[in-house]
């Protein structure tokens, strides 16, 4: 598994809790924890037996997400084929070698301009 995944995953369940925890502080109308706990208690027992059920429902699809990423991570990858022929240069030109008297010229240039620099 790649860190963002498990990143992505860790900051879905910081923001269910955190949401949940907001609709329950808007419902007691404070921060008190005796009665957030208290109205947590009612809202456990309030889904019952369909508390178990909504648990198998995201075990599965969680578990069937977990086995397709693993069968696709086993799959070989389609790889780029590179060409067999490296493309010639379009001109051959030989090393550029400049005479004394260039280079001489470009120092003058240079000295001529030396504010610009």
């Amino acid at each position: 598994m790649r860190w963002h995944t498990v990143w992505s995953f860790i900051l879905l369940l910081l923001f269910s809790g955190a949401t949940y925890l907001t609709y329950l502080v808007h419902r007691t109308g404070g921060l008190d924890p005796v009665f957030i706990l208290e109205q947590m208690t009612t809202d456990l027992e309030t889904l019952g037996p369909a508390a178990f059920l909504l648990d198998f429902i995201v075990l599965y699809l969680v578990l069937r997400w977990v086995r397709n990423r693993r069968r696709n991570l086993t799959e070989p990858k389609t790889t780029v084929l590179l060409p067999t022929e490296i493309i010639p240069p379009m001109i051959d030109l030989p090393p550029l070698e400049p005479t004394s008297e260039q280079v001489w010229q470009e120092m003058a240039m240079l000295n001529d301009y030396r504010e610009n620099l």
